[in-house]
């Protein structure tokens, strides 16, 4: 039984398979809707929030060289899991702020380590394409995690959130408001209160449509001219 869930952990898809970014592509749009569906299921939004971070570890064990940089993205997710977990038992604010900034990290790491593998590569591929996409994902749920720690210091600094205690159920309208902002669409209902708030859904915005235009745009363009020049 330990062989088999060996074989089929997220250490060892990322290992073994071709198409990494393909993989954490498909992973990140299931762990969306599924985390959506779960709604107020704490104990299994706690699961999927761990098991998240642990296929991102996997992913950056994958792809990143360094070692140093490895052993202290494993660090930050030691760190963040002990600290979810004292949160959880204690309701120690602070606690969940150490690992909101350590997830930031982690997502930051995980985008920049698909940047570099993909700068390394003399081919582009269709994965890399996938790869592409995942840091646009990658770096929404970074934002996300910004403006969670906005709204711990200042529970004023976002209107329109639910008014609720439970920290996945505003984390995901978090999340709704990042995406909405990263792809300019700004429906109303969620809007930025604070002027730090404001600062960073204006950078992110700027960041949604330069990345789409030019690098996501630029990546997709050189897979196609490869294709056409590889089918004469």
């Amino acid at each position: 039984m330990f062989t088999f869930l060996g074989r089929f952990s997220p250490f060892a898809v990322f290992r073994k398979v071709n198409t990494k970014f393909t993989f954490l592509l498909v992973f990140l749009a299931l762990q969306g809707i599924v985390s959506s569906m779960a709604g107020n299921a704490v104990i299994f939004q706690k699961i999927l929030y761990f098991y998240t971070y642990l296929v991102f570890l996997a992913a950056v064990s994958a792809i990143i060289e360094n070692k140093v940089r490895l052993y202290f993205f494993a660090g930050l997710f030691a760190l963040s899991l002990a600290c979810s977990m004292l949160f959880f038992s204690s309701g120690q604010i602070i606690l969940l702020a150490v690992s909101e900034c350590s997830d930031s990290i982690m997502l930051l790491m995980t985008s920049l380590g698909i940047l570099g593998y993909m700068l390394r590569q003399k081919r582009v591929t269709g994965d890399l394409v996938s790869g592409s996409i995942c840091i646009y994902l990658l770096m929404g749920l970074l934002w996300t995690n910004i403006y969670a720690l906005c709204v711990m210091a200042d529970h004023g600094a976002v209107s329109g959130l639910s008014e609720v205690s439970n920290i996945f159920i505003i984390k995901k309208d978090l999340n709704y408001f990042s995406f909405m902002t990263m792809l300019t669409v700004g429906y109303g209902d969620i809007v930025p209160v604070s002027d730090l708030v404001k600062a960073f859904a204006v950078l992110q915005g700027i960041f949604g449509q330069m990345y789409i235009a030019v690098f996501v745009a630029s990546v997709i363009g050189m897979f196609l001219s490869q294709e056409v020049r590889n089918s004469d």
